[in-house]
């Protein structure tokens, strides 16, 4: 697997209140689960609130995944912990009230072995390139993205509309909520891109299908966010990149050569 990942508060915010979250096949907690994970989650409300709801699901979500039980990873496990991140972000802001009304988009994806199992809420993405054609894999929970799906608007409509930002469902804002859960079968050579707003209202879905085609999944990340600054960069921008190479995922063992020349590799990129 290759991967890639940034976050960016771009040209226009003061503030970055978005988070992702990299379990990668090689991390340590991945080779004892024998699964990998992947998360975006952007922040939103008041006072860098936004910026707390993001990271208090992230963290949550990564307590979780290392004290799981993943012999088997099942649509209502995933289910169980968006909801259970929910409660962490609600009740945090029941606490403290200057909080109040803040949430988090929140896309995820576990995979193991040749399925992976996404659970969504908000209009964060996740894109699948197959057979080289690009799929959105998720539906975007917000007024824009209902009337897209009924024909009222078409997708570059609704990329720009002013009501883009109006969402009808995130996490954390209320107590209870219902997200779309659902499982996938991952073949070999596919690519997927998970990211937030900030990327696809600056670019459209052709421009992000013509990046992918173009670049190497390891610069994917950065050659996305990049291209959405130049766009304008309006709001914080989240890619986690990665193309399947081998299925099932292969997980390294712990002292394995493969692993260490990950683990080299990461860390010279990110000096």
């Amino acid at each position: 697997m290759e991967i890639s990942s940034k976050t960016d508060k771009g040209i226009v915010r003061k503030n970055n209140e978005d988070s992702l979250l990299v379990i990668p096949p090689w991390s340590s907690i991945s080779i004892s689960k024998k699964a990998c994970l992947f998360l975006v989650a952007d922040g939103m409300g008041g006072q860098n609130a936004g910026e707390v709801a993001s990271h208090i699901a992230a963290n949550f979500t990564k307590e979780w995944f290392a004290q799981k039980d993943l012999n088997e990873i099942t649509p209502q496990m995933v289910d169980d912990l968006i909801n259970s991140a929910n409660e962490k972000v609600w009740e945090y802001s029941r606490q403290h009230p200057e909080t109040n009304g803040m949430g988090t988009t929140f896309t995820i994806m576990i995979i193991k072995g040749d399925k992976a199992i996404i659970g969504h809420i908000g209009d964060s993405r996740v894109y699948r390139l197959n057979n080289n054609t690009l799929t959105q894999l998720t539906n975007d929970h917000s007024i824009v993205g209902e009337q897209v799906r009924l024909g009222k608007l078409t997708p570059n409509q609704a990329r720009v509309h002013p009501a883009r930002g109006i969402l009808s469902k995130v996490l954390g804002a209320r107590q209870f909520i219902k997200a779309d859960i659902f499982e996938t079968e991952i073949k070999a050579d596919d690519e997927f891109v998970l990211c937030t707003d900030g990327v696809y209202c600056m670019l459209d879905s052709e421009e992000i299908e013509k990046i992918i085609k173009s670049t190497q999944p390891e610069q994917l990340a950065d050659t996305l966010i990049n291209a959405a600054n130049k766009a304008g960069g309006n709001d914080n921008s989240t890619v986690i990149a990665f193309k399947v190479n081998d299925i099932p995922i292969k997980i390294p063992s712990l002292f394995s050569f493969s692993r260490i020349l990950k683990l080299l590799k990461n860390y010279v990129n990110s000096c």
